[in-house]
């Protein structure tokens, strides 16, 4: 017996903000019975804020595109080697308890892994592999959706990151590239990169599986594609600017619940 319908939005290679806006619009635009959605992706090479984050984090000098998430977490890089997955929900279908979406969002990807031969698995909410981190995740609320986000890690350019990231000194800068290198690691170190297309279909029928999900391909409609934009339109803000007002949202909100 066929199970519930979910719907797959493959974007393609995107610029930095059209892949954030997409899965926020997105999901805002979901109401508490709706479908749930993957998003499946590649982006243009940037560095991403977590939502709290601000431009401090980042090396004064960095000549890469920045873009904030509206999802938790730390600063983290971006590029066409990285294939992303964002997994939008109704609460409903969710965990009750937001500590446990990371192994319900992840636990697919992790199959995925090993149906390719890797032995990964779930490190609270990374992805490990052979003692070393494979790929984080990031999550939050928006609207009536629980939302996690990841990514197949094929290649890690870890000097490039480490570039990027504030610090003292060039030592320091050579101390975490050490460091990077030693704490994280990538497909290309284990083994043949699968064809994008293969990875697709394998963690499309894993996800499918775990959730008991059919997915159908789609497209945003008319509405969603609305939500998107004034999505990007938030985003397109001023880092800091950006980050002020959200706060100021926040606030509102826990100021409303208390009443």
């Amino acid at each position: 017996m066929a199970g519930p319908v979910a719907r797959w939005i493959r974007l393609g290679l995107v610029e930095p903000l059209e892949l954030h806006a997409a899965y926020s619009g997105l999901a805002a635009a979901q109401g508490a019975d709706a479908a749930p959605i993957v998003v499946w992706a590649q982006a243009r090479t940037h560095l991403c804020l977590g939502q709290s984050q601000g431009r401090a984090e980042l090396d004064p000098g960095v000549n890469v595109p920045v873009v904030r998430r509206p999802l938790g977490g730390g600063l983290v890089w971006v590029d066409e080697s990285q294939y992303v997955f964002v997994l939008i929900a109704p609460k409903r279908l969710a965990p009750g308890r937001p500590a446990r979406w990371f192994s319900w969002a992840l636990a697919p990807a992790v199959a995925t892994y090993r149906q390719f031969g890797l032995p990964a698995y779930l490190n609270e909410q990374d992805i490990w592999l052979h003692g070393r981190k494979i790929a984080g995740s990031g999550a939050a609320t928006i609207g009536e959706c629980a939302v996690v986000a990841s990514s197949f890690l094929l290649r890690f350019p870890a000097e490039a990151f480490a570039r990027s990231v504030a610090g003292p000194s060039p030592d320091f800068r050579g101390w975490l590239r050490d460091g990077l290198s030693l704490a994280m690691t990538e497909w290309a170190d284990h083994g043949a990169l699968p064809a994008e297309r293969e990875l697709e279909e394998v963690f499309r029928s894993r996800i499918g599986a775990q959730h008991g999900w059919r997915f159908e391909n789609a497209w945003p409609s008319a509405a969603e594609q609305e939500s998107i934009a004034e999505a990007r339109a938030e985003l397109s803000e001023p880092i800091e600017q950006g980050r002020a007002r959200r706060e100021v949202r926040l606030n509102a909100r826990r100021v409303l619940t208390r009443v």
